[in-house]
């Protein structure tokens, strides 16, 4: 996995980031975390994902792991989703979520 610099967070996620990453590094699953990414399929702007699911193989062999932000909960995961799409619009005029992420903006575990 890589992670965005400026990992965008939930207010539930973002006092335990470390806890989540370190977790995450270990491939354990952490009960109503969620990712979002980049899409996996053209088209789409961003995945959306409990964690959970990168321990399916056929799942994680095609999703995209460059993770952007984190929340603890769908709800609040659909939200920053939400302010991720905002914020590229704002600073672009667009909804290019590739270009926009750059390979140098994210660091590995």
């Amino acid at each position: 996995m890589r992670w965005y610099r400026n990992l965008y967070l939930g207010p539930g996620a973002a006092p335990h980031i470390e806890k989540i990453r370190e977790k995450a590094a270990l491939k354990k699953v952490m009960a109503g975390v969620y990712y979002i990414t980049p899409a996996s399929v053209q088209g789409n702007l961003l995945d959306i994902f409990h964690n959970g699911m990168l321990r399916q193989t056929l799942f994680s062999d095609g999703q995209c792991t460059d993770v952007i932000g984190v929340a603890e909960g769908r709800l609040v995961a659909f939200r920053l989703a939400g302010r991720i799409i905002g914020d590229v619009y704002e600073e672009t005029g667009g909804f290019d979520i590739r270009s926009y992420f750059q390979s140098e903006d994210f660091m590995e575990d």
